[in-house]
């Protein structure tokens, strides 16, 4: 904008009142996408079904043949479900470690060990997280569903659902 030199207050109040829109806008801008971005995590934790909030507690491990495992606790974080171990299964010490697994689990106690990593909610079900098998290291996927309020499903596999298997868990008072 040309500014006459005998009409220059005017120019520059109007300058000035662009300016305060401007930040304004930006500022307006600005609040509106973090209250956006903080929304859906909000959303998505109140919104649980109650199948998907079954899911949390603790759980002891029934392996296939029948035999109890160690004990789970599964909990939330962020939205997503999360399972660590809280007792080892019958024959293993509190200072074993998982000297099979590999990256940041290499060599660390298994009590305590956050097995479950990263489940997100899925209809009813608990998906596209991972399950670490302590006893042999490996990483699976996996997908997790309670079965009314007693059982926790938990099914690892290692590319399709369809090559892998299911434990179901009971829930521990």
């Amino acid at each position: 904008m040309f500014c006459d030199a005998s009409v220059w207050h005017i120019c520059w109040f109007e300058g000035d009142n662009i300016l305060k829109t401007l930040r304004n806008g930006v500022i307006a801008v600005a609040l509106s996408l973090i209250a956006l971005t903080s929304l859906p995590a909000a959303h998505a934790q109140q919104q649980l079904s109650p199948t998907l909030q079954a899911a949390v507690g603790r759980w002891q491990v029934i392996h296939n043949d029948g035999n109890p495992g160690g004990q789970v606790e599964t909990y939330l974080a962020d939205g997503k479900l999360f399972g660590k171990v809280t007792q080892l299964r019958p024959g293993r010490k509190p200072g074993d470690l998982c000297d099979l697994c590999s990256g940041e689990l290499k060599n660390k106690p298994i009590l305590g060990m956050v097995i479950f990593r990263n489940f997100s909610p899925d209809g009813d079900i608990w998906t596209g997280g991972t399950v670490v098998d302590p006893e042999s290291g490996k990483v699976y996927k996996g997908k997790v569903w309670a079965v009314g309020q007693d059982k926790l499903s938990m099914r690892g596999f290692v590319g399709f659902s369809l090559l892998g298997r299911t434990e179901t868990w009971r829930r521990i008072p």
